[in-house]
């Protein structure tokens, strides 16, 4: 590997390695080397190909459409980002839901309870059934650590469950601080997809958008593009995926929003192009419905730089 990075800096070519080993030493050769190193053969090809088009775009030999511009609400959203960042802290789960409301993105009804009574008045707002998500700086995934209730009828299941949750967490986590919980309508039909983007140290902002749910298992890819993207870019996306014939509606099947997901993946395009100091940002999942009837935001995560 020293002797592939030599070449690399000697000929001024990009390259991308895909290796067979350890995660500790995967880990360390990434340490000591700065260039990709994959562990599956398929993103190793893939980031090839997005260096490839990338730099047949800044040459002006590849053509690129004008990326579509949404109207949406940066001054708020700068009030969300500054407050993280203000704290030292990434963006807690009502903020970055905020933030894609205020980017156009439809998003799960949802209130925030910071007691078990207020969590049983917020869900009898809201209309049974609900669910009740940890919020916590200090908890990055809330469902491997007891942070996720679904399935709640009740007032007083909803306040018993606020109750043990808060009782768990930081019994697991003493020094966690804990924000309370959201209170969401529970949300059924439709696919599951994860859409998101990161800033990548050599591309800029990145767009990706994957299968969720059970299909995350299956089909294990994502297609990714550098934004900011154009609706083409969006829509060719969506039909590298493989499970696009899913979503388009194969033998018979119902078939799902499409456009609605092309504009979420366009809205997140322009939101990591306006915003820089977003580091990561993940829509998982995003409830794609059947055609017409849009797609919804049911968890999301931002991590700020």
């Amino acid at each position: 590997i020293g002797s592939l990075a030599r070449m690399c800096q000697e000929q001024n070519k990009p390259i991308a390695i895909y290796l067979s080993a350890g995660v500790d030493e995967i880990d360390s050769l990434m340490e000591q080397f700065d260039f990709p190193i994959f562990t599956r053969i398929v993103e190793t090809f893939q980031a090839l190909k997005l260096s490839f088009d990338h730099t047949q775009i800044i040459a002006g030999t590849g053509r690129k459409d004008d990326p579509k511009v949404f109207s949406v609400n940066n001054r708020r959203v700068n009030e969300l980002l500054e407050l993280g960042s203000s704290d030292k802290r990434n963006l807690l789960l009502h903020e970055a839901m905020e933030v894609l409301q205020q980017y156009g993105i439809a998003t799960v009804k949802s209130a925030v309870a910071t007691s078990g009574m207020e969590a049983k008045n917020v869900a009898e707002n809201i209309g049974y059934p609900v669910a009740m998500k940890l919020i916590s700086e200090d908890v990055l995934h809330k469902s491997d650590v007891g942070g996720v209730e679904l399935n709640l009828r009740r007032g007083s299941t909803v306040e018993h469950a606020y109750d043990k949750m808060m009782a768990r967490i930081h019994q697991s986590y003493p020094k966690a601080k804990l924000e309370g919980a959201m209170i969401q309508s529970m949300v059924t039909g439709g696919r599951e997809l994860i859409v998101g983007g990161r800033q990548d140290k050599q591309f800029g902002p990145v767009v990706l958008v994957g299968m969720g749910g059970i299909f995350v298992e299956i089909f294990e890819e994502a297609t990714i593009r550098v934004a900011p993207i154009s609706e083409r870019e969006a829509k060719a996306m969506v039909d590298e995926l493989k499970g696009a014939q899913i979503l388009r509606g194969a033998r018979g099947q119902e078939r799902f929003d499409i456009d609605a997901l092309v504009e979420v993946i366009l809205r997140i395009s322009q939101l990591l192009v306006e915003f820089p100091q977003i580091s990561e940002l993940d829509i998982n999942p995003l409830r794609i419905n059947p055609k017409n009837q849009g797609c919804l935001a049911l968890d999301a995560r931002i991590i700020l730089n």
